[in-house]
């Protein structure tokens, strides 16, 4: 599993946590925040703001002499 999804993951449960502490109002505004959090980090994912980075190949010796030389 991703880092950001575990961590966000947590967050969520931390504010659900303060909010049981505090009361049952504080716990149902902190619902619908956690809630509006979690849709807006879905929908920037979805959109590919946020995409994982891809694995590209290695560029040989050549390859590198070749930008080198194009540099100059």
């Amino acid at each position: 599993m991703r880092s950001s999804v575990v961590l966000l993951l947590c967050a969520l449960a931390g504010v659900l946590g303060g909010g049981a502490l505090i009361g049952l109002p504080a716990l149902g505004a902190c619902l619908i925040f956690d809630s509006l959090c979690v849709g807006v980090f879905a929908l920037l994912r979805e959109e590919g703001k946020h995409a994982a980075p891809s694995l590209h190949a290695v560029p040989t010796v050549g390859d590198v002499l070749e930008r080198y030389r194009g540099a100059a």
